[in-house]
Order: structure tokens, then sequence, then C-alpha cells
């Protein structure tokens, strides 16, 4: 049995993973199976195995207690940081996956496969239903600057944006 704020937890990644394949099906699916039809068997299994990690031992009770703390399972900021590290290197629908820290520091934002880049405009997007201004479009204008893109991937993302601007109704 799960405590109110597990299942709390459980209740919104279900709902997260719910409007993820939603944005897949209703918006992006057709997009993809039109302009790049070739991905559209490799983002189905990718949308389809969306956040699967975030129910595994390292990223569950972190997330947990940073999203729902308690008295007796306080929010844990480096706990927090170590789940979403894991969670970025096991996804490749997170751009941070992307992006190559050489030996001597320098970064490098390598291409993303097109399946990757729409699994992550669906990640973004699914938040639009709970909040109409958080749709994938408005994100990524505004956090933008602060993401490590290779050009190809930045020029794909752009394209499917068009298809984010309204929300998930």
């Amino acid at each position: 049995m799960y405590n109110t704020r597990e299942s709390e937890y459980y209740s919104y990644l279900h709902d997260h993973i719910h409007n993820v394949r939603r944005t897949w099906e209703e918006i992006l699916s057709p997009v993809v199976l039109k302009i790049y039809p070739d991905w559209w068997s490799r983002t189905e299994q990718e949308i389809e195995d969306h956040d699967s990690s975030k129910y595994s031992e390292e990223e569950f009770d972190a997330y947990c207690n940073y999203f729902y703390p308690t008295v007796d399972c306080p929010k844990d900021e480096d706990a927090f940081d170590l789940a979403w590290l894991h969670h970025q290197k096991l996804n490749p629908h997170h751009w941070q996956y992307w992006v190559l820290i050489r030996d001597g520091g320098k970064t490098v934002a390598l291409d993303m496969p097109i399946s990757s880049v729409v699994s992550m405009l669906a990640d973004w997007h699914s938040f639009s239903v709970k909040d109409p201004n958080s749709t994938a479009y408005n994100w990524y204008t505004k956090n933008k600057g602060n993401m490590r893109l290779s050009i190809n991937t930045r020029t794909i993302v752009e394209k499917l944006l068009e298809y984010l601007k309204e929300p998930l109704r």
C-alpha cells in the first residue's frame, strides 16, 4: 500500500505519461507519418516507454521526496540531482542526453534522432493540459537560450514546434 504522497506522485506520473501519449497520438503522430515516415515506428516505441525510469529505485523516492516532501521525507536536493542526472542519461527524450562532455571539458551538442526530438516535444507539450500557457512552443521560446542543441536538432525542433502552439484540451 502506498502512502498519500506516493499515491499523489503515482497519479502525477500516470497523468503526465498519458498526456505525453495524447500529444503523440493527437498532434505529432500524423505529422511524423507525413514528414518523417521512416521514424514513425521508432518514435511510437519511444513514446510508449516514456519516463518508465521514474519508477526505478534510482529515481522514484528522490522525485517523490522532492515534489511531495513531508516532515519524515524532506526535500533532498542532492538526491534529486542524482535522480535527475540518472533520468537524463537514461532517457534520450532529454536534450541533455545528447550533450557530450569531452575529457578536456568542452561540451558538444550531438544531433538528436527524430524519435527523441518528437518525444521531447511531446514531453514539454503534455503540461499544456493543466496550464494552457505551457505549450511546447511557449516553453521552448522561454528556455531555448539555456539549451545546448545542435544546429540540425534546433532546426527540427523549430519546424515541429509550429504544430505545438495550441494546448491539449
